[in-house]
């Protein structure tokens, strides 16, 4: 177990997302973040969800690592906290070790998931290129590894998504950090959304 720090020697192969910064890019349908009653309520021993982004590239195309931190000390503003994941692709920093963090480096704070976010969901190549879904549908999974999610851009018609080659496969947290706003379907326990524009949010589709 040890203090991670951004002053070690050496650059590392990670830094933590502002969300600040990138909602203002992105904007709030992209990048979520908590209010600041929410950050100001938080305690020793809450969770955080943080975002480590990759200075490196990946096969998959990852960008970031969500993880979440257990606060440990809260002073000037700052935080500190034992990271309880252990990451996939970040080789400087374990399950364990301590990292220091800002208020706008939370994305999110204490939530239990009801689903796991390494399951598998089908994404359409529509999506993808676009880095935006518009229609979501859960159907019976076709394999232990399978979440039985569907996501599509919300334009494909019948032939398109009849066509393997225009389908993907990512992981629900892959899909989360294209759609952050996917995390509230996912774990509703109804079938399929359509996204509100107006309501900024995934909302239920009757009939399904």
């Amino acid at each position: 177990m040890g203090l991670f720090s951004f002053g070690k020697k050496g650059k590392p192969s990670f830094y933590l997302e502002s969300m600040i910064e990138a909602q203002k890019e992105h904007g709030p349908r992209k990048f979520l973040r908590p209010t600041d009653s929410e950050i100001e309520r938080l305690k020793i021993g809450d969770m955080v969800r943080l975002f480590f982004v990759l200075n490196f590239s990946t096969g998959d195309g990852c960008r970031a690592e969500r993880m979440w931190v257990e606060i440990s000390e809260i002073s000037n503003g700052g935080f500190k906290g034992y990271l309880t994941n252990a990451p996939v692709y970040i080789k400087d920093i374990s399950r364990g070790d301590i990292v220091e963090f800002a208020r706008e480096n939370i994305a999110t704070v204490t939530v239990k998931l009801n689903f796991d976010e390494k399951k598998k969901a089908l994404i359409s190549k529509r999506a993808l290129e676009k880095e935006e879904v518009n229609w979501v549908l859960k159907d019976e999974p076709a394999n232990e590894d399978d979440s039985g999610w569907r996501l599509f851009y919300g334009d494909e018609d019948d032939d398109y998504n009849s066509d393997v080659s225009n389908i993907s496969i990512v992981s629900l947290e892959y899909a989360m950090s294209i759609e952050p706003r996917l995390e509230e379907a996912f774990a509703s326990g109804h079938n399929a959304f359509d996204w509100s524009e107006e309501e900024m949010r995934f909302i239920e589709a009757e009939g399904f």
